[in-house]
């Protein structure tokens, strides 16, 4: 068993370092496709997938973690869109598909048929939100997916229950089923709010006791959305996914009393889930691989299944699944705004377009159809069994398709909504910084440092503002101009190098500054990052085997990689800043064109910033432990800046998320 599990681990890795390589592929697509070539290869490979232990272990914690991150004031403002849709739409989606599967297929009964129509009805969460990682869509569309996906799961499930139940039994009451989904639903709601409240206060609890503890708080955090779900399940039987959501926007709104003021503990929460989640995210998708193979086998060899009509019929019930979901959410734009110009009229258009192929079937349809018994209640066998699992296995395979390949011709963002959005980030960043600076001069710390630190502040607002920051990467949103970024890094290590070859500069200078170097390309792009170390280990590799005798330089450039860039005298990092800044320079002048104007224009002037940032004299004999005291002072009210901001409706959720984002990324610098 422990070598099934180190196989689905690694394969998870690859899957991820194939994608950097292939970026057209999505991860989910990839991880399909490895957990199905491991079962074709390795046949004894089995895992059963138990529907409801699957929805207890992935789908439960992922779920919760979405809930804990989404935008609530938007899926607040979408709050009537988002109930059509995960409700609304699931039924409607279920009684006309249900009829088309008969009729395309009239061996399938027809509660059969709804079972099958009501699994395919809900999109899966977490296949879009891997995919809307890679694909820009509009806010409207995403808040919409997103609040879709978090809730639909419990009406398709439930619709599926009372479908596959008639088929069973062969009996079917709609008040019944009606009534039982509400008490479901509702249930859920006020199960996962009350529980969720129990653990919090349970977290106070312990921490009155003086047991405050990261290793207990993180543990606590990932059960909690295991102990909310089965006890929603098994005793109060209601939805335990609407409760597993419920709890997790609970959880994020109760955050502000619970976070500690150790930044440890919040950087290594953050830490945990993003690793676990990414762990789980890629089981699912293996998971569904894995099962792939067997289901097509058995359909193809079943006498009773004509393997092509059957992928037609695949075709068809995508088809429909996709104009139905285009129609809904087309109506809905159009009625729930009835004044609207012509304009506006054609990006709701475009919006229903991108929402219809965002319809993505993963992981909880497979498990949601697998659950059909293989037996009736008489002892007869399920009718046509093998043939609704492969219909659904291509409905599941051709949406995330098109999701892929398709989606992204049709999402490319308006370079004017993406340079808006933009200006807002900007914006929103200034007035944090400002706010910053007034608190600070208001603390009582050394006034050096206190003035050092504003100083420090004030300079990322004018290079913002000058539009010559680097500061995440913002200034560079053009991929003409990340790849004109890159290419210039890539001169800058090849000067460093040219310059230590002829002994201008130390080796120990050389390697400081190409790390550094190195690292903005990370920021601009990991597949470049890649590719660059992977070509200095072909490199060093190559002298080692062609040229004997340069074994004792290659010696020294590793022990200089040991060397520590604190050890590194500041002055000739700034000389060798300066000297690559003005080579870049005249190489980009000597470069420009008509057709690159303007990218070289923007990248002129960063080297130019950069040179009067290194010429700039430096702050003698700092007391470093006063000064990063106060950085970190910063940084928290920084934080509390922002909340206020948010609270305030100054800015948004999504500018509220990624300002603390780069916070955490410049706090963890701070703490190592």
């Amino acid at each position: 068993m422990f070598n099934y599990i180190l196989v689905l681990l690694l394969s998870i890795l690859f899957s991820n370092i194939i994608s950097r390589f292939i970026p057209k592929l999505s991860v989910p697509i990839i991880q399909i496709l490895m957990g199905a070539i491991i079962a074709i290869l390795h046949p004894q490979f089995i895992i059963e997938l138990d529907p409801h232990i699957f929805l207890v272990v992935f789908i439960a914690p992922l779920l919760f973690y979405d809930g804990k991150n989404s935008d609530k004031r938007s899926l607040w403002n979408q709050r009537k869109d988002i109930i059509l849709m995960a409700l609304a739409l699931v039924f409607i989606t279920v009684i006309l598909v249900g009829f088309l599967i008969n009729k395309l297929s009239p061996s399938i009964s027809l509660a059969a048929a709804f079972a099958l129509a009501a699994a395919l009805s809900p999109t899966d969460y977490v296949a879009v939100s891997a995919l809307s990682k890679k694909i820009s869509l509009p806010k409207k569309v995403i808040h919409l997916i997103e609040g879709e996906g978090l809730l639909n799961d419990a009406s398709g499930i439930v619709s599926f229950k009372f479908a596959l139940a008639a088929a069973l039994t062969g009996t079917f009451s709609i008040f019944d089923a009606t009534a039982n989904f509400v008490l479901v639903a509702i249930g859920g709601i006020i199960v996962g709010f009350i529980l969720e409240q129990i653990l919090i206060y349970f977290e106070i609890f312990i921490r009155n006791l003086g047991m405050e503890d990261i290793t207990i708080e993180l543990f606590l955090q990932i059960l909690t959305p295991y102990i909310i779900y089965v006890i929603s399940e098994e005793i109060f039987k209601v939805s335990g996914i609407l409760a597993v959501v419920v709890a997790g926007m609970v959880y994020s709104l109760s955050n502000k009393r619970l976070k500690s003021k150790n930044p440890k503990l919040n950087e290594a929460s953050e830490n945990i889930w993003s690793v676990f989640v990414y762990m789980l995210n890629g089981l699912v998708f293996i998971m569904v691989g894995l099962q792939l193979p067997e289901i097509i086998k058995v359909a193809y060899y079943e006498s009773t299944i004509n393997t092509m009509k059957a992928i037609v019929d695949v075709l068809i019930i995508t088809l429909a699944l996709h104009i139905i979901r285009f129609l809904w959410v087309y109506l809905i734009f159009k009625f729930g705004n009835k004044n609207l110009t012509k304009e506006q009229k054609k990006v709701n258009l475009r919006s229903a377009f991108l929402s219809a192929l965002s319809g993505v079937r993963g992981a909880v349809t497979l498990a949601t159809i697998l659950s059909i018994p293989l037996f009736l209640e008489n002892g007869d066998k399920f009718p046509e069994r093998n043939l609704i699992l492969f219909l659904a296995v291509g409905v599941i395979l051709l949406t995330l398709c098109i999701a892929t390949f398709i989606l992204p011709m049709f999402a490319k963002k308006d370079p004017k909504e993406e340079l808006d959005n933009l200006r807002i980030l900007k914006s929103s960043q200034v007035k944090v910084w400002e706010n910053t600076i007034n608190k600070l001069k208001l603390e009582n710390y050394d006034k050096k440092y206190i003035d050092l630190t504003v100083a420090e502040y004030n300079h990322k607002i004018n290079e913002l503002l000058n539009g010559t920051s680097d500061y995440n990467n913002w200034n560079v949103v053009n991929k003409e101009e990340k790849k004109l970024r890159v290419l210039c890094y890539k001169k800058e290590i090849e000067n460093t190098r040219k310059l230590l070859e002829e002994e201008k500069i130390d080796e120990q200078a050389a390697y400081s500054y190409e790390m550094l170097v190195r690292n903005k390309i990370k920021l601009v792009s990991s597949r470049e990052n890649i590719l660059l170390r992977v070509k200095e280990a072909i490199r060093i590799v190559s002298i080692i085997i062609f040229n004997i005798r340069r074994i004792n330089l290659i010696l020294k450039e590793l022990k200089a990689q040991k060397n520590s860039v604190k050890r590194l005298k500041i002055d000739a990092l700034r000389s060798l800043h300066i000297i690559n800044a003005e080579y870049i320079i005249d190489y980009l002048k000597k470069n420009m064109t008509i057709e690159n104007e303007q990218y070289v224009k923007n990248t002129i002037l960063y080297y130019q910033r950069l040179i009067l940032v290194a010429n700039k004299p430096i702050l003698k004999k700092i007391n470093k432990a006063e000064k990063k005291r106060v950085e970190f002072k910063a940084l928290q009210l920084e934080r509390e800046v922002i909340q206020a901001l948010f609270e305030t409706g100054d800015i948004t959720w999504n500018v509220a998320s990624t300002l603390r984002k780069n916070l955490n990324y410049i706090e963890s610098d701070i703490l190592d």
